[in-house]
C-alpha cells in the first residue's frame, strides 16, 4: 500500500484534473491502483465532481438585471463611504394653538392664524398656518431650529398629500421656509438635509374650531 504522504488530497485533485506531468500522472495512477478502498472511493468522488463541474454552466444574468445589481451595489458602497447614515425621525407635536382656547384663531386679524410646534432629537420645527380670507387658501411659514448648531444647513421641504407631492421648497440661511396658496387639508411634511430626514405625519392646513 502506498505511503499516505504520496497520495495527499491535493495531489489527487491535480491528477484527476490533469495538472500533473505525464510521468507524475503515471506514478499516481499506479499508487491509486494499489491503494486501499477508502482512497479509491475518494478518487471516484473526485472524478464525478470533475464531470459535473465541466457540464455545469453558470449563466450570466440578463443585462438589465446586471445593471440593477451594479447600481444597488454602488449605492450601498456610497452609503458605506459616508461618515454617517441618514437618520430618519418622526416629529412629535408639542404645541397647537388650535387646542388653546385663549390663543385660538384670531377672528379680528386680516388672516386667520394657527401655530404648531414639533420636536425631534435633531431639530425643532415651528409652523405658522395662515388662512387667507380672500380665497380660503393657506399660506405656510416655517422655521427649522437644529438642536446642534453644527448640524445647521439647508433643508429641502416637501409637502405631500398621500404619495403625491403638492409643493417643494428649501430653507434659507436662517432655516426658514414658506409655501403659498395651498388648498386646505391634512398633509405630511418631509424635511431633509444631508444628515437627517424629519417626517411630520399630519399637518392640519385648515381653520381650527
Amino acid at each position: 500500500m502506498p505511503n499516505s504522504e504520496d497520495l495527499q488530497f491535493a495531489r489527487l485533485v491535480d491528477w484527476v484534473e490533469g495538472r500533473l506531468s505525464e510521468e507524475e500522472a503515471r506514478a499516481v495512477e499506479r499508487q491509486v491502483a494499489e491503494a486501499d478502498r477508502a482512497t479509491r472511493e475518494e478518487v471516484a468522488w473526485l472524478r464525478a465532481f470533475a464531470r459535473i463541474s465541466e457540464d455545469t454552466v453558470i449563466a450570466s444574468p440578463p443585462l438589465q438585471v446586471r445593471d440593477t445589481l451594479i447600481d444597488r451595489f454602488e449605492a450601498y458602497a456610497e452609503d458605506k463611504r459616508r461618515p454617517g447614515l441618514l437618520k430618519r425621525l418622526v416629529a412629535t407635536l408639542t404645541f397647537d394653538s388650535g387646542m388653546q382656547p385663549a390663543l385660538s384663531w384670531r377672528a379680528t386679524a386680516p388672516e386667520l392664524l394657527r401655530q404648531f410646534a414639533y420636536s425631534t432629537e435633531a431639530a425643532d420645527v415651528a409652523i405658522d398656518v395662515l388662512v387667507r380670507l380672500r380665497d380660503e387658501l393657506v399660506d405656510i411659514h416655517g422655521e427649522i431650529l437644529p438642536v446642534d448648531i453644527t448640524d445647521s444647513g439647508a433643508f429641502g421641504v416637501h409637502l405631500l398629500a398621500g404619495s403625491s407631492e403638492v409643493a417643494t421648497t428649501a430653507t434659507n440661511d436662517l432655516g426658514q421656509f414658506s409655501f403659498e396658496a395651498i388648498p386646505p387639508g391634512v398633509y405630511e411634511m418631509m424635511l431633509s438635509s444631508e444628515r437627517v430626514e424629519i417626517s411630520i405625519p399630519q399637518v392640519e392646513l385648515r381653520r381650527g374650531s
